[in-house]
């Protein structure tokens, strides 16, 4: 009877004990808000659409120990961005992070931080317009330079700006020099020319682009590209190049 008596105050003296400690965990939680263990700034609040935005951050040492693994950015673009809804950047080993997204469109961005379950508090940059598009550069390549017919060109380029930075996500029309007949995929002329659209494709990342297309004739053939400009970036086209085709 004793025993029985003596066990039942010593789980009665448990159950007060966890519920205290849960207590004092619970307030411990509530005065310990997210953005104190993660932080979140941004170098400026507005850019110009096409610059970079660049954040940069902070994970308290209680979250980690030697070495802090990677912080997911959560990302809200503006309608119309090809950005993507999440990107992981790399802390050092005293926690500190930086990370760069370019504002491919107008509008208001925002951006959270996320590490071991733990937000950020979210910030936000606007992007606008600048006074003038900034300048634009095409560059276009072809391999083989000297293809055979039914062979296919591979062509390769890079949209940069007035800084040799590539431009991502952009929009490039190529186009032929045809007769006045037209052909598929590139053909001989002679006379006078005609140019066509012949396809598009977008920039990747770094600003390049690629497309391949079938020889059907032989002759010589003229292609460029042409970039169509945006609120953002000028319009700019490539060098023609020219392309022999033998037999």
């Amino acid at each position: 009877m004793q025993i029985t008596s003596f066990l039942f105050i010593l789980v009665c003296a448990c159950i007060i004990l966890i519920s205290h400690t849960c207590a004092y965990q619970d307030e411990n939680m509530e005065n310990t808000h997210p953005s104190d263990l993660i932080q979140l700034k941004e170098l400026q609040d507005e850019v110009i659409i096409g610059d970079k935005i660049t954040l940069t951050g902070q994970i308290d040492r209680s979250l980690f120990g030697t070495q802090p693994s990677d912080v997911i950015i959560l990302i809200t673009a503006p309608s119309g961005s090809h950005a993507d809804t999440f990107m992981l950047a790399k802390p050092t080993s005293n926690g500190t992070f930086r990370y760069n997204q370019i504002a491919d469109v107008g509008g208001d961005w925002g951006f959270e931080a996320l590490y071991t379950g733990i937000y950020s508090e979210k910030v936000s940059v606007l992007a606008v317009p600048g006074n003038e598009p900034k300048k634009t550069a095409l560059t276009l390549s072809g391999w083989p330079t000297f293809p055979k017919t039914g062979d296919y060109v591979t062509f390769k380029g890079r949209l940069t700006d007035s800084e040799g930075k590539g431009i991502p996500h952009k929009e490039i029309l190529y186009r032929l020099a045809s007769s006045p007949v037209g052909c598929l995929g590139g053909c001989a002329f002679g006379g006078m020319l005609e140019w066509r659209e012949a396809g598009s494709v977008t920039t990747d990342l770094s600003g390049e682009y690629s497309f391949s297309l079938p020889v059907v004739e032989s002759g010589t053939v003229q292609i460029e590209a042409v970039f169509s400009g945006d609120e953002g970036y000028s319009a700019t086209s490539s060098r023609v190049l020219k392309i022999t085709v033998y037999e």
